[in-house]
Order: structure tokens, then sequence, then C-alpha cells
């Protein structure tokens, strides 16, 4: 059966969400701090553990399915990423990390964006030895993004993870401004964007044990650097101009569309800061859609 603290995470609004979280860390921190797009809490263990309270899912989940070891809903189950913010409330159980819950991640890291504009972020750089996000599909995924540290790459892979592959997260923001490493990993949800998305609870449990091993050999003493990868690809451009979108905003319209399996276009212009954003909001108004159809 999934866990009563799971379900109740999927189950809540975003805003409820964010007031839930900071009552559960008040509960472990001495200082927990409740920003616009954000919640935070100071820890004594250097490692930050992020993940975001928001789904693209326009309705609650009403009904929960199980069916063997996949838990799911007509509605959309919300893994992505209900399954992050439920793990780091298992982890810090045992490990007193900070902690960053995000808003409007899905709308193009909206919350992160808030988050990096404020004095507390100015006074958190340097501060992390590596940062560890809990927003990817699969069960042994490691995503570095633009981050190029072969040591932590090593370090995060050497027993159980593989290195993976992936467009945007929230630590495509936080790592390089906090001068860290970082790296998203698996935490149990499938077909994320989707309303067949469905969540693997052993696998949830495996990625908190996972963690729990990280944590408990990392050194307090070796920090791990973000080192920018060293290219001239499309992809450096992209979250070039997607750190000035956060830093400055700036609202532009894309026209974002689909095709279905009966060959009907459905189109809309949309104003957003960026293209991700877009895409979110996309998927709010068309919410049957698949992430990989749109372009």
């Amino acid at each position: 059966m999934i866990y009563e603290q799971l379900n109740k995470i999927l189950r809540l609004t975003q805003p409820k969400l964010k007031k839930y979280v900071a009552r559960k860390l008040t509960a472990v921190y001495d200082s927990v701090i409740v920003g616009d797009g954000y919640v935070y809490a100071q820890g004594d263990f250097p490692v930050l553990l992020v993940a975001h309270m928001d789904t693209v899912h326009r309705d609650l989940p009403k009904r929960i399915v199980y069916c063997g070891d996949n838990v799911s809903s007509p509605q959309g189950i919300g893994g992505d990423d209900r399954c992050g913010v439920y793990a780091i409330l298992q982890l810090i159980k045992k490990h007193k990390c900070s902690v960053l819950f995000c808003e409007d991640e899905e709308i193009g890291c909206v919350g992160t964006g808030k988050f990096l504009k404020t004095e507390l972020a100015k006074s958190l750089v340097g501060t992390f030895n590596y940062i560890i996000e809990l927003d990817r599909k699969g069960s042994k995924d490691a995503v570095f993004y633009d981050c190029d540290n072969p040591d932590f790459e090593d370090f995060i892979t050497r027993e159980f993870y593989d290195t993976s592959f992936g467009s945007m997260s929230d630590i495509s923001f936080l790592a390089p401004y906090l001068e860290c490493a970082a790296v998203n990993l698996s935490c149990g949800y499938y077909n994320q964007h989707t309303k067949a998305e469905y969540i693997v609870p052993s696998e949830l449990d495996r990625a908190i044990i996972e963690c729990d091993k990280l944590l408990q050999r990392t050194d307090k003493s070796v920090k791990f650097e973000f080192i920018e990868a060293c290219n001239d690809s499309w992809y450096n451009d992209y979250y070039l101009d997607e750190w000035r979108n956060l830093t400055s905003p700036e609202t532009k319209t894309y026209y974002v569309y689909f095709i279905d399996r009966h060959h009907n276009c459905y189109g809309e212009d949309i104003d957003a800061i960026s293209f991700e954003e877009a895409v979110g909001k996309f998927l709010i108004m068309y919410p049957n859609t698949c992430y990989d159809d749109i372009d």
C-alpha cells in the first residue's frame, strides 16, 4: 500500500503543500524560511536537498489506483515531483541536510528564479559540498546537466547510479549560482507530464536508501565545485539564455503546438519568460498531451 504521508502529499495543492512542508521542516530545523516561490531550511550537514512542489496536472488525484507495484490516478498521480518531496522528508529524519522546496518548476523554474534573487541565496554561495535534487524519472538515473566535474560524477555513480541526460531542472540554475556540483537523481516515477504517469513505490524506497548511502559516505571536508561543461554547443547557449531569463525575466510570445494521432493540430500563443515555461502552461491547458509531442 502507498504510504500515508505520500498519499497526503499527492493530494495537496501546491499552496497547501507549501504550508505542509514548512510545518514538517519546522519540527526538525531551527531556521525555516518561507519565501515567495520557495521554502528553505538551514541544516548542519553540508549538502542541499532540492525538490519542487508543483505538478503539471490540472486536477488533484481523486482516486488512486493500485496495480501490482504501480500507483497511478485517472487525474494524473503527480509523482513528478511529489516523490522528491516525500523522499526528502524521509531523508532528513537521519541527515540534517539543508532543504530547498521550490514552486512552479514545471513552468520554467519560477520559484528557483525568485530564490536566486534573495539575499539568502547570496549568503549561501560556496557553503555546500554538493546538491542532490530528487526530480528524475526511473530508478537509477543520475543527471548532471551542464556540471562537468568528473570526481563528483564518480562519487555519485560509483555504486548504484548510471549517468543519464536531461533538459533542465532547478539545479541547472542553482548549481552555477551556488558554485557547487549538483545531480538530479531518480525517484521512482514514470510517464511524467501525462495522465498515464505512475509511481513504483519500491523504487521510491530504493531512491531513499541509495541517497542515504551517498550521504553516509560524504566526506564533510570535501567540496565538489561546479565545473561548467566546456563546449560551444546549443546546450550551453540554451542555459545562458535561461539564466538571463531567471535573473532578468522578460516575457516573450511563444507559439506552442502538438498534432494528435488523428492529425488534428492544437496550438496556442503563450506569453512566458522561457520556452519551458510556455510548454508548462500549454500542458496545463491540454493535460492529455505528451511532453515529447510538443513543438
